[in-house]
């Protein structure tokens, strides 16, 4: 398969085309150039990523528990609905 890259001038995207079919392959964004070093950049974007993780995951228990609890809540409150109710439930059975 046969390719070009196609660089835009105003935004600096990178399109790579095929020569036959005429779709695109792929996209390359603009490097950002304005860091010193990407590497270093990199790694700080990696860092900030497990450290929204980690507190990400740190949470979830808390937040399981809570949601636990919610519904348990609701379940009781209707389960309390449905025995005060007078009009009882129809049965399918009773249908036929």
């Amino acid at each position: 398969m046969e390719t070009f890259i196609v660089e835009c001038p105003e935004c600096g995207i990178r399109i790579e085309v095929d020569k036959k079919t005429g779709k695109v392959i792929n996209k390359y964004s603009k490097p950002n150039l304005s860091s010193t070093d990407p590497f270093t950049d990199m790694i700080k974007k990696t860092k900030e990523k497990n450290r929204e993780l980690d507190e990400y995951f740190s949470k979830a228990p808390d937040e399981l528990k809570r949601r636990i609890n919610e519904l348990e809540k609701r379940f009781e409150e209707n389960k309390k609905k449905a025995k005060d109710d007078p009009n009882p439930p129809i049965n399918p059975m009773d249908l036929y």
